[in-house]
């Protein structure tokens, strides 16, 4: 038998790794909580796609597995649940037995679910929803994913995304289309997939897909395109590039080439101003909050405070981006999450009370920080705060002091004011009470204005402290 050139058997060898990396390549699955985002690692047994219990789980608490022969228990913030190798049914402390789709898995000690169970375990074990996307292979756990609005607006013609709260994509810009892939954000449907624009001179079409691990949205248009992000990440804009006018041909002093590379100019992107606070109006939507008389109620006063400091930040210079400006219901989570993505350096909370008098300041009543122990630990979602309590401390000693320089009866504390203690920022919460008996001056323009007044002028001169603390 004739021997292989030895050329060819390291081609053959070559081409054997490079298919074999290429299979070994893993399929993951994207999970957004309102804690935080991760991927977790699909492995495939007999033709049936698991993930490991504890890689799912560990990023949303406190974890215990137990690896007995073929038992396996698993212990998440209190709740137990008992599985064994090769049986679908099991059992959790907060229901009789349960099956799985598939059989659970022991491997080398660590327990795998089939990812068709998620759904169905993570009410029992973690006491929470969850919805599973199959073929672009996302989990969200909890309300966490958000719809987008698109608009396309004229006077240029442009197409206008806006999102309930920052996102940040990846952009594609090639000729006849604009792409933007969404890996960080959990963005689903807004239920029209895909439209057609007919007679506009820029945008011919768009949609809307999810791919694996994320999501795409898709632009056709008709001229070179640019894309800007602006409102603190709440908007994305499509529009078209600026072109330069042509110089006349022949041009003294212009030679062929410059007079070429003159017809269009590359755009040049707007600034993005880094907004300076976040202002979070606490409830709405649904969630009224505390009913302070029997016309008003918190969630309005809350947002007409809102409004009202923005626009005496905006006077003295202080970029300023509210998560909510309409009536609309946001989960703390989801505060959370705007306010860390912001880029900002102060967020202020604002409520209303019809108890007390004044105003209060608070910051987050959070226990000290533990030290890290091993590479495989992170900060837990209720301490996200702590290594910014100095910053948060130096805010509400600002605000309160200027509040009782303009004659407001004022208090300050440590208070577990939701999201405080998640807030990667300086962070402050401050709730306003009426000066008088009746709760009605809640309502009062005059009494928003003198309190966002000094709300404002407070952060103003604190501004530089934290601008240097970053």
């Amino acid at each position: 038998m004739p021997k292989a050139h030895p050329i060819a058997v390291r081609i053959t060898i070559v081409l054997l790794l490079l298919t074999a990396g290429f299979a070994a390549e893993p399929r993951r699955i994207a999970v957004y909580t309102p804690q935080t985002n991760y991927q977790v690692d699909i492995l495939v047994r007999d033709g049936v796609d698991y993930v490991g219990v504890t890689d799912l789980l560990e990023p949303l608490g406190r974890l215990e597995s137990r690896a007995n022969g073929s038992k396996f228990t698993l212990i998440f913030n209190g709740n137990a649940a008992d599985f064994q190798d090769g049986k679908r049914q099991y059992r959790t402390s907060s229901s009789n037995k349960l099956e799985l789709a598939s059989n659970f898995l022991v491997i080398d000690r660590r327990g795998y679910i089939p990812v068709a169970s998620i759904v169905q375990l993570l009410p029992h074990i973690a006491d929470t929803t969850a919805e599973y996307h199959a073929v672009p292979r996302r989990l969200f756990v909890g309300s966490t994913q958000f719809r987008f609005a698109a608009e396309l607006r004229h006077g240029p013609s442009r197409l206008v995304l806006t999102f309930p709260v920052p996102v940040n994509p990846s952009s594609m810009i090639e000729k006849n289309r604009v792409r933007l892939i969404f890996r960080r954000e959990p963005v689903v449907s807004n239920g029209a997939d895909s439209v057609s624009y007919s007679g506009d001179p820029f945008l011919v079409s768009s949609s809307f897909s999810e791919i694996p691990e994320g999501a795409e949205f898709i632009a056709s248009v008709l001229q070179p395109a640019v894309v800007s992000v602006g409102d603190g990440g709440h908007t994305v804009t499509i529009s078209a590039a600026v072109q330069a006018p042509a110089l006349p041909a022949g041009s003294a002093g212009q030679s062929a080439s410059q007079g070429a590379a003159n017809q269009v100019q590359p755009p040049t992107p707007a600034p993005r101003t880094r907004p300076f606070v976040i202002l979070d109006a606490a409830h709405g939507g649904s969630d009224t909050g505390s009913v302070l008389s029997a016309n008003l109620l918190e969630k309005t006063v809350n947002l007409a405070l809102a409004r009202r400091l923005q626009k005496e930040l905006e006077a003295r210079g202080i970029p300023v981006v509210l998560t909510r400006v309409a009536d609309n219901l946001l989960t703390w989570e989801q505060r959370a999450e705007s306010a860390n993505t912001s880029h900002a350096s102060l967020y202020v909370g604002l409520h209303a009370s019809s108890s007390g008098h004044g105003v209060r300041v608070y910051t987050a009543m959070i226990a000290p920080q533990q030290p890290v122990q091993t590479n495989r630990s992170f900060l837990p979602w209720e301490l996200a705060q702590a290594p910014y309590r100095e910053r948060s401390d130096t805010a509400a000693i600002a605000l309160a002091a200027e509040c009782r320089d303009e004659g407001l009866p004022v208090r300050s504390s440590a208070a577990p004011v939701r999201p405080l203690n998640n807030i990667t920022l300086a962070a402050v919460a401050v709730e306003v009470a009426p000066l008088e008996s009746s709760a009605g001056q809640l309502g009062s323009a005059e009494y928003q204005q003198k309190i966002a007044t000094a709300l404002a002028s407070a952060i103003a001169k604190v501004r530089g402290k934290l601008e240097a603390a970053q």
